[in-house]
């Protein structure tokens, strides 16, 4: 009886546990999703618009828009749509009660405002066309609006950022210099409270200039990649254990255990982050190029689809043999797309397929979401060349927004390098003085100790009662060289995040970051303890120790 007892306690208790870990990783999961699909809404709202906008120009019935809408699971409101068309199909509502009874379950503020207006039009017998059409430009200036000015808020963080850099650079070196003032006991939890106080700040700064940024993606998460990306994700592999291993073996244990350690004559820890911002280079140049041929990708994609669409509304051709008719100097930097395409168009392969590979291989978020909305409307009966007009000038608003908040990022990367280099500077500069003094000191002390015999015998004979010989003997020389190491790797890493989220560039522009801080990091750390030593030779002091 005790061993079933037992058994049956225990096998409730497992239960319960799953009953309580299940929903608690459930809504983990669930909150994670949304607020994924929160970020991105009204960019996809754009899209959702501009789709129904090009679908209303082939006089299709409302039931066929909302369900067309519906099947775009891409765009992070078709699954409010789909439950608007199942209330209709299903339960036999009225699209007005239905976009009214589901707009009161939607948190977006814009998309519950779109579906009660969409219900008071369907309410009022307003035509679905007129009415999308106005939701659709209205949408475009107000969406314009509030890009700028987030941008004006990126702009006032940025200056704020750089504010806070240098702050937390200050404050972190008058923390190091009050240490070795006030001869702490415990000069290690002091420094390692300074480095952690420096992430701390770092990582605030970055959070502020994350909430301040647009929420715009520039590259798409379609299993078909562009070239470079495909070049990177398979490069990675191999070359993100070979930076930790380098980073690892000889930069960060030379500070913990080895700080006087060094490679033919050359301080390894700065050889180290060379050889790691090396080993990043070739992953950062390819994502640049990337990065730089989305852009023209994009602002050439605006006069494509247009042509496109002109070309068979007015010569009422087909798709491929619009495509043949594109004049090859306007095509830019999809002219290496729109040739393979055209080519599988008219071999007649699947259409489908040949256009997600074309827009896969664009590597664009734009592409991605705005090509598929000019094939269905043209395949549904749509007016080509008026969707070519509307898609292109949802393509040309958000390019142009870009271009302004490239001026923004462009200046604000080119004053964080020079930043960068100077901080980390600084900070090698006054570790490297703490030990000149530090190694100077304590040769002197040693010397006199040898000439009078005790400590009490040098403070009564020379009169130096008064001064504190324990001065910068407290602290171990491998600390200042921990320190000077931890912070500048915390610089390079908030720097590089800040230069990426200010620029809104794919997760693999890093690369690119990381490596061109990391290689003036190290190249800081070669030359800088070199000149303190030059500037800082006392050839009296070093011939009385």
């Amino acid at each position: 009886m005790e061993f079933k007892t037992s058994k049956i306690f225990k096998t409730k208790k497992s239960f319960r546990q799953k009953e309580i870990n299940i929903p608690l990783f459930a809504n983990i999961a669930r909150k994670l999703k949304e607020m994924s699909e929160e970020k991105l809404m009204d960019n996809d709202l754009l899209f959702t618009l501009t789709y129904m906008a090009s679908l209303s120009t082939a006089n299709l019935s409302r039931d066929k828009i909302f369900e067309l809408v519906a099947e775009k699971k891409e765009y992070s409101p078709s699954k409010y749509f789909k439950q608007i068309r199942d209330l209709t199909q299903n339960w036999h509502y009225d699209y007005a009660t239905a976009c009214e009874l589901i707009a009161e379950k939607v948190k977006h503020k814009r998309l519950k405002e779109l579906l009660n207006r969409f219900s008071n039009a369907i309410a009022s017998g307003e035509p679905d066309e007129e009415f999308i059409e106005r939701e659709w430009r209205t949408f475009k200036t107000v969406r314009k609006d509030e890009y700028q000015r987030s941008l004006e808020s990126l702009r006032k963080w940025t200056d704020a950022y750089v504010s806070i850099l240098v702050s937390t650079t200050l404050i972190s070196v008058v923390i190091l210099l009050s240490i070795v003032i006030y001869s702490v006991s415990d000069p290690l939890s002091m420094i390692l409270t300074a480095i952690f106080s420096s992430l701390a700040f770092s990582l605030f700064g970055v959070f502020m200039l994350y909430k301040a940024t647009p929420k715009d993606a520039k590259t798409h998460n379609m299993p078909i990649k562009s070239k470079e990306q495909t070049t990177i994700s398979r490069l990675q592999v191999l070359l993100l254990p070979i930076f930790l291993a380098a980073l690892l073996v000889f930069s960060i244990l030379p500070a913990v255990f080895n700080p006087e350690m060094e490679i033919l004559g050359i301080d390894a820890k700065g050889i180290g982050l060379i050889i790691s911002g090396f080993v990043l280079l070739p992953l950062g140049i390819i994502g640049y190029r990337d990065d730089k041929k989305i852009s023209k990708r994009d602002e050439a994609f605006t006069s494509v689809i247009r042509g496109l669409g002109a070309t068979i509304s007015g010569a009422g051709v087909g798709m491929a043999e619009a495509l043949s008719r594109l004049d090859k100097k306007n095509l830019g930097e999809l002219k290496d797309l729109v040739m393979p395409l055209h080519k599988r168009l008219s071999l007649g392969l699947d259409p489908k397929i040949s256009w997600d590979k074309f827009t896969g291989e664009s590597g664009s978020y734009l592409i991605s979401k705005l090509t598929p909305i000019f094939i269905d409307a043209t395949d549904m009966g749509g007016d080509a060349n008026l969707v070519g007009e509307i898609v292109g000038s949802s393509n040309l608003e958000m390019v142009l927004l870009r271009l302004k908040r490239d001026l923004i990022s462009n200046g604000f990367i080119n004053l964080v390098i020079p930043l960068h280099v100077s901080m980390v500077g600084l900070i090698l500069f006054i570790t490297k003085i703490l030990e000149k003094f530090t190694s100077l000191i304590s040769k002197m002390f040693e010397s006199q100790l040898s000439t009078f015999g005790s400590a009490s015998d040098i403070m009564s004979k020379t009169g130096l009662a008064g001064m504190n010989f324990g001065l910068f003997s407290a602290v171990p020389v491998g600390l200042f060289e921990m320190y000077a190491l931890f912070v500048s790797l915390i610089l390079i890493l908030s720097n590089a995040l800040s230069m990426k989220i200010v620029k809104g560039s794919a997760n693999y522009m890093m690369y690119f970051y990381i490596s061109i801080l990391m290689i003036l990091s190290g190249i800081i750390f070669i030359f800088v303890p070199i000149g303190v030593d030059w500037a800082f030779s006392f050839p009296s002091l070093a011939e009385a120790g």
